[in-house]
């Protein structure tokens, strides 16, 4: 594509991106964001006014797509092959009585219905087209099958839906968990459930997810029609054991990666109890009697002082036994008290870590939970827009197609208000069917989507009807003298009898616009 840069016009119904989106096709899926760079040809036509889904310019209600600054003969002769082949569509399924070649039409024009709305979105339109050629597929094998083979496709059908959901809404969970802790990074906010966590969110959250999508499985395959699912009990009690291990799974995921978060982040200081004092030794003295005074010189004296002596050295050496015993015994006392109390602070500190460790574990494993939920509660919804949705819808408007084919070929060979109420209901509803479809692939807000749809269905109805008229006229009136199976009837009437009516309202306008 012309870089938006470049100082040289750009070609009409130009888009771009902001920035190149490196995840894959999948996860993007309902996420593009295209920045509409040009719109019509027009050379005042703002392109910041038109939104990437518009099939019409907002400003000059031109064709976005294939529109160039000037008509050539080969748009010119294009346009009208289209506008003849689809008439011819109609004369051959006129003539041959087979709803077959309008059924080819309508699948055709389904495609061009979600294709055009979706032109800048890659893998939006890649999605849309794809699900659509396997919904008219479906509709083709139910058609051509039996009871039996309804039962196969439907049962097949719902098996694979419920796989790619719960398959896109686990990496969706893992995306946007990945995605939070990135940012958690870049703001430097470290939260308890940031470790292992922010890694085991999408994991959490996809068991959590397999818990409704297993019991709702089992209740359509246990009260859902006979006639398009298989009563298969052995498979009805896997999907509920499914459940409860995704949701026994997703708990003991969340009580893990809290002890994993929160083992390190508890404060590791406790009271301990103070340890005695060592005891004061003991040291006993006897009371000195020796002799005193002048030694005496007589010999029994002598003998008196010696005895003396000899008695205070044998008290002074009981004495420092008994004190060397008692010491002994105190400072095993001591000892054994502070081993005591040593062990009674170490079972104590350790209590309170064991039970402080707990709590901050289950406090981040109800963290991480309550994050797995929260992402879970706003993936969910989107889910069910991305995944869900488009199959429902397109599946209902393939089935409806060969409805429309065959009451548009009853109408032309037979006529009748009825028939052609029918099919124009019909192809109502498709094209309502069609509309939702592209609009879940957008990702854009309801709102926007919805006069989108509304402004391309005003400004492509006149061409329809006129198309319609003329078309009416050509195949109706060779059928009318007699040479055909088609005849002007109550749709070519009415349409001619509108086109005539804002005709002749439109002729004062007209004279007043030549007039000033």
């Amino acid at each position: 594509m012309q870089s938006i840069y470049s100082t040289e016009p750009l070609a009409p119904d130009r888009a771009y991106v902001r920035a190149p989106d490196r995840r894959p096709w999948y996860l993007r899926l309902g996420e593009e964001q295209p920045i509409v760079a040009s719109g019509c040809p027009e050379s005042d036509c703002a392109p910041g006014a038109i939104e990437a889904h518009d099939v019409y310019c907002r400003t000059h209600e031109r064709l976005l797509p294939f529109s160039t600054s000037a008509p050539t003969r080969a748009r010119w002769l294009v346009v009208n092959l289209l506008r003849a082949l689809v008439c011819g569509v109609f004369s051959v399924s006129a003539q041959t009585a087979s709803p077959a070649p309008v059924t080819v039409l309508a699948v055709l024009t389904g495609a061009a219905a979600l294709g055009l709305p979706l032109r800048h979105y890659t893998v939006g339109r890649t999605a849309a087209i794809v699900l659509w050629a396997l919904a008219c597929t479906v509709s083709v094998l139910t058609a051509v099958t039996g009871t039996h083979g309804h039962r196969i496709i439907g049962t097949v059908s719902l098996a694979l839906v419920a796989l790619a959901w719960l398959g896109w809404t686990g990496a969706k969970l893992t995306d946007r968990a990945d995605n939070g802790r990135a940012r958690a990074r870049r703001a430097r906010r470290p939260n308890p459930g940031d470790h292992s966590g922010g890694r085991a969110v999408g994991m959490i959250g996809s068991g959590m997810a397999a818990v409704p999508a297993a019991l709702l499985l089992s209740l359509l395959l246990a009260r859902g029609p006979s006639g398009w699912l298989l009563r298969l009990p052995a498979v009805r009690g896997w999907l509920l054991v499914t459940a409860v291990g995704g949701l026994a799974g997703a708990l003991l995921a969340a009580l893990l990666v809290g002890t994993l978060d929160g083992w390190g982040l508890v404060d590791l200081r406790t009271r301990q109890a103070r340890l005695p004092a060592r005891p004061a030794l003991l040291r006993w003295t006897t009371v000195d009697r020796r002799w005193h005074g002048a030694p005496p010189r007589s010999f029994a004296g002598r003998v008196q002082v010696l005895v003396l002596e000899l008695r205070r050295q044998l008290v002074t050496a009981a004495l420092r036994c008994a004190a060397f015993a008692a010491n002994v015994l105190r400072l095993t006392g001591h000892h054994a008290a502070k081993a005591v109390v040593r062990l009674a602070n170490f079972l104590f500190r350790q209590s309170v870590i064991l039970l402080r460790r707990a709590r901050m574990s289950m406090f981040c494993a109800g963290h991480v939970l309550g994050r797995a939920v929260r992402v879970l509660v706003t993936t969910v919804p989107r889910s069910l827009r991305i995944v869900l949705l488009p199959p429902a819808v397109l599946v209902l408007a393939a089935a409806l197609v060969p409805v429309v084919a065959g009451e548009t070929t009853t109408y032309l060979t037979h006529g009748g208000p009825g028939r052609l109420g029918l099919a124009l209901l019909g192809a109502l509803a498709c094209v309502l069917l069609w509309t939702v479809a592209w609009a879940a692939f957008t990702g854009e807000p309801l709102a926007r989507t919805r006069d989108s749809a509304l402004r391309t269905a005003g400004l492509a109805l006149p061409h329809v009807v006129l198309l319609t008229t003329v078309g009416g006229w050509v195949l109706g009136l060779p059928g009318t003298f007699g040479h055909g199976r088609i005849h002007v009837g109550w749709l070519t009437l009415t349409l001619t009898a509108l086109v005539l009516v804002f005709l002749v309202r439109a002729r004062p306008d007209r004279k007043l616009a030549s007039g000033q």
